[in-house]
């Protein structure tokens, strides 16, 4: 098996088992879903993800569910993007998410930064897509019963990732 297989099943494993636990002891519950996006005569089709390789695009999606008999309020969904592959530009849905080079502080897109000139100047300049690391959504109230969903693309690298971690962990 190779990297990037173990990588993604790691990935669906470690999203499963925190899903699962949440989903036993909170009202909202949340199922992430990642599929391979290819186009076939001009449409978009979605195959399973079991395998990727540099240069396919996957579409990781995130239902957020409530679960009680009382409405949500405040909830915030959050969506990893992993480390070895790139952000599809404007493929985040609901469009008004924040991103986040270091999955704690985030900001609306495009993220900016500044950088330092040859004079000695500073200018604003796009953050590359490849540095995110995380997008978030306030989605605000979620009702009894209903589901809310958010999603983004993204690329992957030549670049193999490197080992995913839960706690500062590796997880081999």
């Amino acid at each position: 098996m190779g990297r990037f297989q173990r990588y993604g099943l790691l990935c669906l494993t470690v999203f499963g088992l925190v899903g699962s636990t949440w989903a036993q002891t909170a009202p909202i519950t949340s199922e992430l879903q990642v599929q391979k996006v290819e186009t076939v005569d001009g449409n978009t089709v979605f195959k399973p993800a079991q395998v990727s390789k540099p240069g396919d695009v996957l579409e990781y999606r995130v239902s957020y569910t409530n679960h009680s008999s009382a409405a949500v309020n405040g909830l915030v969904a959050n969506l990893p993007i992993p480390a070895g592959t790139t952000l599809e530009d404007k493929s985040q849905l609901p469009p008004n998410a924040q991103a986040s080079t270091d999955g704690t502080r985030f900001a609306p897109l495009p993220l900016m930064r500044r950088v330092k000139q040859a004079d000695g100047s500073e200018q604003q300049q796009p953050v590359p897509l490849s540095e995110y690391r995380a997008l978030r959504w306030s989605l605000g109230t979620l009702a009894p019963g209903r589901s809310e969903q958010v999603s983004a693309r993204v690329r992957v690298n030549s670049s193999v990732p490197p080992v995913a971690s839960v706690a500062g962990k590796p997880i081999a």
